[in-house]
C-alpha cells in the first residue's frame, strides 16, 4: 500500500469523491486535511473508487473511516483486519458507517461514541438574526463591540495577511488547553494563511481603531455549507470573537445555509462556547477499534 503525502495533485480527486459519496464533515474535506496533517501527521490513500487519512497521530493502522464507494471502503478495511502488527482503528465514523461496519465484520468491532469529534453545525440566519432569549448574551456583546470600539472588517487577501498573522501569534501567545489527542492549532492557521488562495479560504480581519484585533474564517464544504476553521483574537475579550464571527457569516455567499463550527476536542471551555453558541444539530461520530 503506498501512501502519499496530502498535497495539492490530490486535491480534485479527494474533493469529487467526497461530494459524489455525500461526505459533508470537515474532517474529511481537502482544506481540513491539509491545514491539519502536519499536528496530526496525516497520510492519504487514494483508490479509484475511495480514499482513506492514515491519522498517525494515532498509529499506523488508525484511519479516519474511509470515504467512497461501499465495496471498496469495505475491501480496504478487510485488509487493515488482517494486518495483524497493530489493531485497526477508525475514527470519525457517522452513525450510518459505524452501523455499516458491524453489518459488514460483526463483533470484529468496539465501536462507541466519541462526543470529541463531534460537528458543530450552526444555522446561519439564526446565528445572524440572535432572535429570543438563547442569544440574549451573544446579542449583549455584539451590542457592546459595536459600542464601545471603533470596529473596522475587512476582507483577507494578500495586502493584510501580515496583520491575519499578528493576530494568530498573539492568540498562540495566551495559555490554550490541549484536546483529548493532545491536539492544539500550532500550525493549521498559519498554513490556511499561507494558503488561503489554493484552499478556497474566505474570512475576514477585524481591527480595533488600527490594531488588528482578530480573524475569522474558513471555507466552503458545499453551496450551502461553510467550514469555520479558525476564529481567533489576541485578546479574550468574547465581545470581539462574538463580532467577528457575526461580521463573517453576514458576509458569506447567499447561497449558505449553515455553518459547520468543527469539533470540540474534548476541551471543556470549547465545548461550553460551542454548546453556548446554540448549534442547530450535531454530527455525532464514533471510533471504532479492531476487538483483540
Amino acid at each position: 500500500m503506498r501512501l502519499e503525502e496530502i498535497d495539492w495533485p490530490l486535491q480534485q480527486g479527494v474533493e469529487d469523491l467526497r461530494r459524489t459519496y455525500g461526505n459533508e464533515t470537515s474532517a474529511h474535506a481537502f482544506p481540513s486535511l491539509y491545514i491539519w496533517k502536519t499536528d496530526m501527521k496525516l497520510s492519504l490513500f487514494c483508490g479509484r473508487e475511495f480514499f482513506a487519512v492514515q491519522f498517525g497521530l494515532r498509529g499506523a493502522n488508525s484511519w479516519f473511516f474511509p470515504c467512497g464507494a461501499a465495496p471498496a471502503v469495505r475491501s480496504f478495511i478487510e485488509e487493515r483486519l488482517q494486518e495483524g502488527a497493530q489493531p485497526c482503528c477508525l475514527y470519525y465514523a457517522q452513525a450510518e458507517e459505524a452501523a455499516l461496519l458491524e453489518e459488514w465484520f460483526p463483533g470484529r468491532f468496539h465501536i462507541q461514541r466519541s462526543p470529541e469529534d463531534d460537528e458543530y453545525i450552526y444555522d446561519r440566519k439564526e446565528q445572524l438574526e440572535l432572535k429570543g432569549k438563547p442569544y440574549r448574551r451573544q446579542r449583549h456583546d455584539l451590542h457592546r463591540a459595536q459600542e464601545h470600539h471603533s470596529l473596522q472588517v475587512s476582507t483577507i487577501g494578500t495586502e493584510n495577511l501580515e496583520e491575519c498573522r499578528q493576530v494568530l501569534d498573539g492568540w498562540k501567545a495566551r495559555s490554550h488547553s490541549y484536546g483529548e489527542s493532545g491536539l492544539m492549532d500550532v500550525a493549521a492557521g498559519e498554513t490556511m494563511l499561507r494558503y488561503f488562495n489554493a484552499l478556497h479560504v474566505f474570512g475576514i480581519l477585524v481591527k480595533v481603531g488600527s490594531s488588528p484585533a482578530a480573524v475569522a474564517a474558513g471555507y466552503p464544504l458545499t453551496e450551502s455549507v461553510f467550514d469555520l476553521c479558525v476564529c481567533q483574537q489576541i485578546t479574550s475579550d468574547p465581545e470581539i470573537s462574538t463580532f467577528a464571527r457575526h461580521a463573517l457569516l453576514e458576509n458569506l455567499e447567499e447561497s449558505v445555509r449553515e455553518v459547520n463550527g468543527e469539533e470540540d476536542l474534548g476541551i471543556e471551555g470549547l465545548r461550553n462556547l460551542k454548546e453556548g453558541l446554540r448549534p442547530s444539530r450535531k454530527i455525532e461520530m464514533y471510533a471504532c477499534t479492531q476487538r483483540g
